[in-house]
Order: structure tokens, then C-alpha cells, then sequence
């Protein structure tokens, strides 16, 4: 199936944070004030995600706020975030994340795996459940609490045994030091309504970020062969992370930064994606492509 960029697709770009806890569950602050401060701080949508709690999605009046349906559960090793699905899965399928996986799937729902830095779970324990979408590769509380928050290492090893796993970048807020806004999802869609966002989350069609911008990523030629254009806000680097050690980075010269770069491509990469560093080290992540897709 060849690769589109999600940059050429028509619609618009939705920021969303996809990852936070109200009084629900284990959260200090009520539904109805974390909703008030994403909106505050610019976000067009989020995920309410309590543990084991189901929370419907709602639409403003004016319809230029959404949330959509969200909740996060965990069994032995795993947290799974969930979004989009019709209801709650009956709890004592947690015991297998990969039948609970299926049963988000058959709710109409789409499962990531919550900070598998944090969890311990490495990459041949997110490779075993068909149905998860993708991982956390930052959440924000696991980082700024512990340090575990980047899931990078776990994310590639994954990739290069095949399987295709989409990166988030969440807050995973409860409420403790304040509101925070530490990582969130561009999502381009045709919509700003919920049946739209789940599907362009389960397309691939978004970046992640806890900074930068990514303003486009597309497929060129570069002296005759394949590369990706990669354009960003303001950058110190911009790298192409591949099979192992077949990526590149691209720095910006000393004192400077960069606003793009060409990275070529080839079948033996096997996958590629892209991250764009600023100057204070905070990251956007596009999603990996498998070179059969992007050079089909």
C-alpha cells in the first residue's frame, strides 16, 4: 500500500492530548476543569482517559471543541490507553493484552500502549498484540516524575522487527504541580468531529510533539533518488532514524538552526521516521514508514 503523506491530505490540523486523569479516577482535578484548560491553552480536542472508567465524547455548542471517548486500563506489565470505542471492556480480559487489544478493536476503538518505558515493557512485548495501534513514545508525568517519560529505543526495536506502531506524545496529567501541557498530537483531518479524528489516528495521519512543529514531510528525489523533505519550526537537528545504524541526522551549524532538510531513502532502511529537535531539546515525531510502502 503506498505511503500519502498526511501533509498533502485535505482537512486541517487538530491539536489533541489524547492521555489525562480527572477525579474520575485517580486525577485532583473534576472533568469539567481539565477540559476548560486544554480549551484554554489552544487544544481543539482531547481524550478523557480515567482507569477503567468510560467517558463518552462531547461536543460544544459552536462545535469548535471536542472530546473524545477515552479510558485507560491495565493488567500484569501494561497500561493500554484507549480511544474512540462505543463502551468499557469487561475488565477480566486484561489478563491477556492481546484479547483485550481485539475487544478495544471490536468496540470500534483504537489501543496504544501507555509509557512502556515506565512499565518495563520491551519491544518483543509490544510486538505480540496485533490490534495495538501504537505506543507512548512521550509522556510527559512519566518524564518530568521519573525520567522514564521517552519511549524511543522501545518504539525502534519494534519497528525493525516488522511491526507497524504509531507514537504518541501525551501529558498523562493527574492534576499534581497544576494543568500542564507537555505533549499532544497533530492530527490531520477533514473534520473537527470524532468519527474523523479516530479514523485519521488509525490511518497514521498525525505527529506528535512536546515543541516543534513538523509543517511537511513528502517524498522528492534528491540527484535522482528517493528522499524525504522534511520542514519544521525552528530546529538544532532534524534526523532520520532507520534499521539500525542506517538513519541520519542533520544538524544545524553552530550558533544557528534549521527549518529543513533532504534525507534520502533506501530499501535496506527497511523503515524511516522523523524527529526535529529545538533548541531547549524538546521533539516532534512523524510516523515510521515501512520502504515498502514509501517506495512502492
Amino acid at each position: 500500500m503506498a505511503w500519502t503523506s498526511p501533509f498533502s491530505l485535505p482537512g486541517a490540523w487538530y491539536r489533541g492530548n489524547l492521555h489525562a486523569h480527572t477525579t474520575q479516577s485517580d486525577g485532583l482535578f473534576s472533568p469539567e476543569e481539565v477540559t476548560a484548560f486544554y480549551r484554554s491553552v489552544g487544544y481543539d480536542f482531547m481524550a478523557i482517559t480515567d482507569h477503567w472508567v468510560y467517558t463518552a465524547g462531547t461536543r460544544s455548542a459552536d462545535g469548535s471543541w471536542i472530546t473524545i471517548a477515552g479510558s485507560e486500563l491495565h493488567g500484569e506489565g501494561y497500561h493500554m490507553l484507549t480511544v474512540g470505542t462505543s463502551g468499557l471492556p469487561d475488565r477480566a480480559l486484561a489478563a491477556d493484552p492481546a484479547v483485550l487489544a481485539a475487544e478495544v478493536a471490536r468496540l470500534g476503538g483504537l489501543a496504544f500502549y501507555a509509557h512502556p518505558y515506565w512499565t518495563g515493557q520491551t519491544y518483543d512485548k509490544l510486538v505480540t498484540t496485533p490490534a495495538v495501534l501504537g505506543i507512548e513514545v512521550y509522556n510527559g508525568v512519566c518524564d518530568q516524575e521519573v525520567g522514564l517519560g521517552y519511549s524511543r529505543n522501545e518504539w525502534d526495536e519494534a519497528l525493525c522487527t516488522g511491526k507497524q506502531l504509531y507514537g504518541l506524545a501525551t501529558d498523562d496529567g493527574h492534576g499534581g504541580g497544576g494543568h500542564k501541557a507537555l505533549g499532544w498530537v497533530m492530527v490531520r483531518a477533514t473534520e473537527l468531529e470524532e468519527g474523523a479524528i479516530i479514523e485519521a489516528l488509525r490511518k497514521g495521519n498525525f505527529y506528535s510533539s512536546n515543541g516543534p512543529a513538523i509543517t511537511d514531510l513528502r517524498l522528492t528525489r534528491q540527484d535522482g533518488k528517493p528522499a524525504l523533505v522534511v520542514r519544521c519550526s525552528p530546529c538544532r537537528s532534524i534526523t532520520l532514524y532507520a534499521a539500525m545504524p542506517m538513519g541520519r541526522r542533520i544538524n544545524a551549524p553552530e550558533g544557528g538552526l534549521i527549518t529543513s532538510a533532504v534525507l534520502g531513502v533506501f530499501p535496506e532502511q527497511r523503515f524511516v521516521r522523523v524527529e526535529c529537535e529545538d533548541a531547549t531539546g524538546h521533539v516532534a515525531w512523524s510516523n515510521p514508514v515501512f520502504m515498502e510502502d514509501l517506495l512502492d
